[in-house]
């Protein structure tokens, strides 16, 4: 023990009193704090308690909330079933019909691709028909030897009506069955005589498109947002380049999404682009449009077409032409459309245009700036071209024939 300094315990009074304090306080909060805990841990036994006295309720309410969302989900696989279920007997129907008349299996299928997407909506109503048909006590053969077809239609859709069908749902039966009688070899007179346009008065009437004054975005403010944006096309997300691409290609050749989406393009010499798709509303034909560099390339497709096939590798150039290069996949249609919004909402379009809105607003300021009827018939490529331009882009043209009058002397 030599060598080592040792600390003796204290003996001042003050220590000692010091530490007399202590072990009371000591004492004291170990006296407190069992003091409570004797009412936490009752808190804690009474809930517990609650729980476990009332577990039926408590589990009873899960159980509850549980088999809402399973009756939620089984009623919606039951929709989709019964839905799938009745386009099949439409179809299955339809192709039947067409047997009959000795059509092999590739030609009916022929003539189904020729309908392509609104197939799926001619197989419902073709669908609806035949149970509408068979709970009537007839059987398919009994459609063979029907001789006024335009009764059966008349019929069908009175029973639709009664059982308050919405009149969109009224104009696409008419439409589908009657086509089911056309494929027999019946005539138009035949199938939408006198009495079943009385029947289709109303629905058509209320699934007509008003004839309304509406203002219409101008083009320009679009076009402004592409020209800011074409600054910083490498800082540009993937959505944001696809957009500006796809609404540059809408504002300067008045193509429709669907028909961008199902595009092909091919660059030519001196940076000029031809765009190649197929419209399927109205006439069938494959159009090609050439886009060649404009004097503004901000805004122009060449320009923007020309970056977005530049953000894609060597090996990826042949991939479709809205292939992501980032994702390694091709865009949906729904990608495309988000991509577009999301354009129109960063250059200050008010929400609730559509994207087609883009295609009227490139048309309504041709008109503006004094394009003939020929070219805008060209650009719009409607075949009844003056009701079409009436209905759809000479909404908000009014305002200024209305302020030229008030010019007088």
């Amino acid at each position: 023990m030599e060598g080592r300094t040792t600390i003796p315990p204290s003996t001042d009074s003050t220590d000692l009193s010091y530490s007399q304090q202590s072990k009371r306080r000591e004492c004291t909060s170990s006296d407190g704090d069992t003091q409570l805990a004797v009412p936490i841990l009752g808190a804690e036994s009474d809930q517990a308690g609650v729980k476990i006295c009332q577990p039926g309720k408590k589990r009873r309410r899960f159980e509850d909330g549980r088999s809402n969302e399973e009756s939620k989900k089984a009623s919606s696989s039951r929709r989709i079933t019964r839905s799938q279920v009745r386009g099949d007997r439409g179809e299955e129907l339809f192709k039947w019909i067409l047997s009959k008349r000795q059509f092999s299996d590739e030609a009916t299928q022929q003539v189904i691709d020729g309908w392509h997407s609104i197939w799926s909506r001619h197989r419902q109503r073709i669908g609806e028909f035949e149970e509408f048909w068979t709970k009537s006590g007839k059987s398919w053969e009994d459609l063979t030897t029907v001789k006024d077809p335009e009764t059966v239609i008349s019929n069908f859709i009175a029973q639709q009506v009664s059982a308050h069908a919405t009149n969109a749902n009224s104009n696409a039966c008419r439409t589908a069955v009657g086509m089911l009688f056309r494929i027999q070899g019946f005539q138009e007179d035949r199938i939408n005589g006198f009495a079943l346009k009385q029947i289709m008065k109303k629905p058509v009437a209320a699934t007509r498109k008003k004839r309304r004054e509406e203002p219409i975005y101008k083009l320009d403010i679009l076009l402004k947002h592409l020209q800011e944006r074409a600054e910083f096309k490498r800082k540009l997300s993937e959505q944001e380049h696809l957009g500006c691409t796809i609404s540059s290609i809408m504002a300067f050749s008045t193509l429709r999404l669907a028909e961008i989406y199902r595009a092909s393009v091919i660059q030519l010499e001196d940076n000029v682009w031809q765009l190649s798709t197929s419209i399927w509303k109205g006439d069938n034909y494959d159009l090609t449009v050439t886009f060649r560099p404009l004097s503004n390339l901000k805004v122009c497709p060449t320009s923007w077409l020309s970056s977005w096939i530049a953000l894609r590798n060597e090996e990826d150039r042949s991939k479709a032409l809205w292939w992501r290069p980032k994702k390694q996949k091709v865009s949906s249609y729904e990608y495309l459309s988000k991509a577009v919004h999301i354009i129109m909402e960063a250059s200050g379009v008010v929400k609730g245009n559509s994207v087609t809105s883009i295609r009227k607003s490139s048309i309504t300021k041709s008109i503006n700036q004094g394009a003939t009827i020929q070219e805008i018939n060209r650009a719009s490529r409607h075949k009844d071209g003056p009701s079409t331009v009436a209905v759809h882009y000479d909404m908000n043209l009014n305002d200024t024939i209305r302020e030229r009058l008030t010019n007088f002397e």
